[in-house]
């Protein structure tokens, strides 16, 4: 009889449809986008540079050689040198690990505290969801790069303090649309029956809801590098970000606007270096909102 049993229960289990790994499921989808997969070889290619081009050239970033100074373009020189001498190819790829650790490191504070307080607010409803949408509602009164530019005035320059102040402006967007998912999830049978079974709340929430109540942020986490990137940038250009003689884009771009008329590629090269950083996040975000709404899939 036991054996009987087995073979049955052998049979079902060939006989089962295998259930495909949802992620691996996500990567094929995103993968089959031409955009998307654009995306992700123009940011490999942007970190393989700034990896290998400042090992293998002769030049570092700081290095100052005013006899070769303002130089266009050449073998010697592919993206030219400043008004120090400083070879531009080396700066712009060394400028990129700052610019793109910026925007992960800021995007993973606005992260960490958007989905704290999304998650708490929509979970629990009543009088803490009123009170953390209002302190939101305060905070995204003001612009973000205004914002930005505020605490970073208070803060102070620097790499870790622009970081800070990217990161708090970014979490409200964060903590508004998880919330908005969570209230969605909440009433869901699955959530009901793990209350009715006095499942502790902190386990409800992070083995329940949020894993059903993420998937649009993981393409806002995408979006946010890019314009926590953006932002970045735009705080170097006017001061209060990263700052000479460390080689951050928009430092660069500062830097190089005095020379913009005779000597514009100290202001194209890291420019274009912004543009296409930022335009391959948002590309691999529109693949993984593709990959990950239902409606959109084609």
């Amino acid at each position: 009889m036991s054996k009987n049993v087995k073979e049955n229960a052998a049979v079902i289990d060939t006989s089962a449809p295998k259930r495909e790994n949802q992620i691996l499921a996500t990567a094929k989808i995103v993968l089959k986008n031409p955009g998307s997969v654009a995306g992700i070889i123009m940011i490999a290619l942007i970190i393989i540079a700034c990896v290998v081009v400042p090992l293998v050239s002769p030049y570092t970033y700081s290095q100052i050689d005013p006899s070769h100074a303002l130089q266009a373009p050449s073998l010697a020189h592919p993206f030219g040198t400043d008004q120090y001498g400083r070879d531009v190819l080396v700066r712009v790829t060394y400028g990129a690990r700052y610019t793109l650790s910026i925007g992960v490191f800021s995007t993973l504070i606005s992260v960490v505290l958007g989905v704290l307080v999304g998650a708490i607010a929509g979970f629990f409803g009543g009088w803490i969801d009123n009170l953390f949408m209002r302190v939101l509602d305060v905070i995204q009164a003001f612009p973000q790069l205004l914002m930005a530019i505020t605490l970073s005035a208070v803060f102070g320059t620097g790499f870790d303090k622009t970081i800070i102040a990217i990161g708090i402006t970014g979490f409200p967007a964060v903590a508004r649309m998880l919330r908005a998912n969570i209230l969605t999830v909440r009433r869901q049978e699955y959530i009901e029956a793990a209350v009715t079974i006095n499942c502790n709340t902190p386990r409800i929430i992070m083995q329940h809801a949020l894993p059903n109540a993420v998937s649009p942020l993981i393409v806002q986490i995408a979006m946010d590098i890019a314009r926590a990137g953006m932002t970045a940038a735009a705080l170097s250009f006017i001061g209060l970000g990263v700052q000479e003689p460390t080689p951050e884009w928009g430092a660069l771009l500062s830097a190089g606007r005095s020379f913009i008329r005779d000597y514009s590629y100290l202001c194209l090269f890291p420019g274009l270096a912004i543009m296409l950083t930022t335009l391959s996040f948002n590309l691999i975000g529109d693949g993984l909102r593709d990959a990950l709404d239902p409606k959109l899939r084609r």
